[in-house]
């Protein structure tokens, strides 16, 4: 009897360091989530572009390949939306301001409905990444850089405060 292992594929995501907005594609296997939650320190890109945020910062455009650090990804999200989960319980949002290092997020957290609002901050930073939607990207330290997106995954490792309303 084989094991099952889940696909490996290329999906086109956006990534948030420290002084650069990278736009590539990026090697998974089944969802992002379990990509940036295995124990892997690094992920391959390809058709890599970055937007520097701050200055200094270089500016590339379609590097073919590229390897990255986990570590040093402050927030990541897909460009396509995933589908939804499979069995999928009802949830409920709470706001949630997310601080790292040098970057903030806001929007909004999504918890399984029978779960107890007291569990919510544990079951957030029980990963590297955590899942927030609706939320708005903010650059500390760059003049108008801030963004909206419908969801991104935020490394536990750049947090400063995690905060829930």
């Amino acid at each position: 009897m084989g094991a099952i292992s889940p696909t490996v594929a290329w999906t086109k995501v956006d990534v948030l360091t420290a002084y650069q907005r990278l736009t590539a594609e990026i090697q998974i296997r089944g969802r992002l989530r379990e990509t940036m939650n295995d124990p892997e320190p690094l992920f391959h890109l390809r058709n890599v572009s970055a937007e520097p945020l701050l200055p200094g910062a270089v500016q590339l455009n379609g590097v073919p390949e590229g390897l990255f650090s986990k570590a040093a990804v402050c927030g990541i999200r897909t460009i396509e939306a995933e589908p939804p989960l499979q069995d999928q319980p009802e949830i409920i949002r709470r706001y949630a301001m997310f601080q790292g290092t040098c970057f903030m997020v806001t929007g909004a957290a999504e918890f399984p409905k029978a779960t107890e609002p007291k569990m919510h901050g544990e079951i957030l930073i029980k990963s590297h990444f955590l899942p927030l939607v609706d939320v708005t990207v903010t650059i500390i330290g760059a003049a108008t850089k801030s963004w909206t997106q419908p969801t991104i995954w935020v490394n536990r490792d750049q947090m400063l405060g995690l905060y829930l309303g």
